[in-house]
């Protein structure tokens, strides 16, 4: 990936991470996998998704940067307002799912699930796959681990694995709770490439790749927990549709985008009211109308 002099791209740090950490931080979601202190578990995201969220969580607090592939540099505000939102937030395995069976959101040929996603994402059903199918998917020896590459997540703002910002935003993009920041942030610092310093790059190497034990979320001096930021529209709109309908809606669309405006205090498409209401009725399997 294109980097100037002086800067390191994510993508290089990512691979680097990726070589060293990958196999051992599947071992640890699979054997952690059900337990009740392994939260990614119980929302059914995939080993690499795991080591991913560990990765992006060895970022915080760090100057990112955004790089043209003339040289020209500009430092990302990559957690605003307060840290309520976030340049890496990504849909949770559910929404992505409810993305992926969208042909409008996929894009043809699943375009946009390639190009953000990657060609390793996979959309996890939670309505019909089960922890069963989960361990039967990821469980095995190294070797094995090691072939299966596989994401359950969508990100927003940039493309897994390049850490490139898109030239377009994804469909999915109207579901991301600050509507201001990513959608901005996108249009100002399209089809540039995301890089760090070299002297944090160095910083980063000593402490992540040089670390005695296995890295987890939030445990080093440079990271923070991933819990940080909002969540997006889908999330925010289903609990208050849930607390307003808990045994499903007879009331016209019309009638509930208002009611739900109200609570939420934001506005949203038919669309991502539809995909809130399915959220809503895989947590409380209840039968909308």
């Amino acid at each position: 990936m294109f980097c100037p002099a002086g800067y390191v791209s994510l993508a290089e740090l990512w691979k680097e991470f990726f070589d060293k950490y990958r196999v051992p931080l599947s071992g640890r979601a699979i054997e952690k996998y059900g337990q009740n202190d392994f939260q990614m578990g119980e929302t059914f995201r995939s080993p690499d998704d795991y080591c991913e969220d560990v990765f992006l969580s060895t970022l915080a607090d760090m100057s990112v940067f955004a790089a043209t592939a003339g040289g020209r540099v500009t430092q990302l505000e990559t957690a605003p307002d307060g840290g309520r939102s976030w340049l890496f937030a990504k849909m949770s395995p559910f929404e992505s799912f409810l993305a992926a069976r969208n042909p409008e959101e996929a894009g043809i040929d699943r375009f946009w699930l390639r190009l953000i996603g990657s060609d390793y994402f996979q959309e996890w059903n939670e309505t019909t796959q089960t922890p069963d199918d989960w361990k039967a998917q990821f469980s095995g020896p190294d070797s094995q681990i090691s072939k299966h590459l596989c994401y359950h997540t969508l990100p927003f703002a940039f493309e897994r694995g390049r850490y490139v910002v898109p030239d377009d935003p994804p469909p999915w993009i109207c579901d991301i709770i600050d509507e201001h920041y990513l959608p901005r942030m996108i249009a100002t610092f399209r089809g540039r490439a995301l890089c760090i310093e070299d002297k944090t790059a160095r910083k980063w190497r000593n402490l992540v790749l040089n670390a005695l034990e296995l890295p987890q979320l939030g445990d080093l001096t440079l990271q923070k927990p991933l819990s940080m930021g909002r969540p997006n529209k889908v999330t925010a709109i289903s609990q208050a549709y849930r607390l307003h309908y808990p045994d499903g809606h007879s009331v016209p669309m019309k009638e509930l985008s208002r009611v739900l405006e109200k609570e939420t205090q934001m506005t949203f498409s038919v669309k991502t009211l539809r995909r809130a209401i399915l959220m809503s009725v895989k947590a409380t399997d209840k039968t909308p109308n």
